[in-house]
């Protein structure tokens, strides 16, 4: 179960990150070339993606902390 969770949570953490930078260089695109389009395209494509994955993500995160019996303030 360790490894599975650790494995997704990687795949999850990979697929944000990635939506993120995509997100942000579309924006970044459109705002050079003047394109309002593609500014808030690129949040109405990838925006719902991105969101999930960062949310599944994150709750993985949280199981993992029960399933690696983390304690606050370890390193």
């Amino acid at each position: 179960m360790k490894r599975l969770t650790m494995i997704l949570f990687k795949i999850g953490l990979v697929l944000f990150l990635a939506l993120g930078v995509v997100v942000v260089l579309a924006q970044a695109v459109g705002l050079v070339f003047g394109n309002p389009g593609l500014v808030s395209g690129a949040v109405s494509a990838l925006g719902m993606a991105m969101t999930v994955s960062a949310g599944v993500t994150g709750l993985l995160g949280f199981v993992m902390s029960y399933l690696f019996r983390w304690k606050a303030g370890e390193d």
